[in-house]
């Protein structure tokens, strides 16, 4: 099922329904700098804040704050997920017609661009009734393609990379005194999360997102949401 969400949102971002220029900006003028707010459908239902600002050249900084639970057997554990990130952005045709192979040069037109992002995640479990709280930090790598027109459709397909932490009951040694009744640890191995988004610029500075992601060690989400665009 979540293969079918994610191919759902890519080919809807491929759509463009609205009037081409619309809002005077070119088909690629992507913006960089917004505010959002975004639900999520999950393991458990959140929210999402997210806020991007567009830097000097190709720069900018991304900020990411999501809060749902995660369910271990009857209980749940409150999840807050913090990101900081710095990211750049070229379009397909400026990496392209800069490399000349024997002399032959390439023109092709910015259709797309390819952004890389990276910096740091922290996970935050709490729990009321284990008197749980733990925390971590560790790093974080996002790339994708954002493709479609500024003036109506947009689309992104990317990849993110970060370690994952998890809530596993704690065995507690014969003999010993124990605190806790159980452990937060972090996954051994690097998860793996695809994703897809669509985005519909309602007007100049507003728009409506659709953001289907699946991952190797947590469920698939999907978010819906509202930001402003500057």
């Amino acid at each position: 099922m979540k293969h079918f969400y994610l191919l759902a949102v890519a080919m809807l971002s491929f759509s463009i329904f609205a009037e081409e220029g619309r809002f005077g900006r070119d088909t690629n003028d992507y913006q960089y700098t917004s505010f959002g707010l975004s639900l999520i459908s999950a393991e458990d239902d959140g929210i999402a804040l997210n806020a991007s600002l567009a830097l000097p050249g190709p720069l900018y900084a991304v900020f990411e704050r999501r809060a749902d639970g995660v369910d271990l057997d009857t209980e749940t554990y409150d999840k807050v997920v913090n990101s900081f990130r710095v990211g750049a952005h070229a379009g397909i045709g400026d990496i392209l017609n800069s490399i000349s192979a024997k002399g032959i040069t390439f023109s092709v037109e910015n259709f797309l661009d390819i952004y890389a992002e990276i910096g740091i995640k922290t996970t935050s479990l709490e729990n009321d009734i284990n008197n749980f709280s733990e925390d971590d930090a560790q790093a974080n790598v996002i790339a994708g393609v954002r493709f479609g027109d500024s003036n109506a459709w947009e689309g992104k397909i990317f990849a993110d990379f970060s370690k994952e932490s998890e809530v596993i009951y704690f065995q507690c040694p014969d003999g010993d005194v124990c605190t806790q009744q159980v452990s937060y640890v972090l996954n051994d191995e690097t998860d793996r999360k695809f994703g897809a988004e669509a985005v519909f610029n309602m007007s100049k500075h507003s728009a409506v997102n659709f953001k289907v992601i699946s991952s190797d060690v947590l469920d698939s989400s999907f978010e819906i949401g509202f930001r402003f665009t500057f």
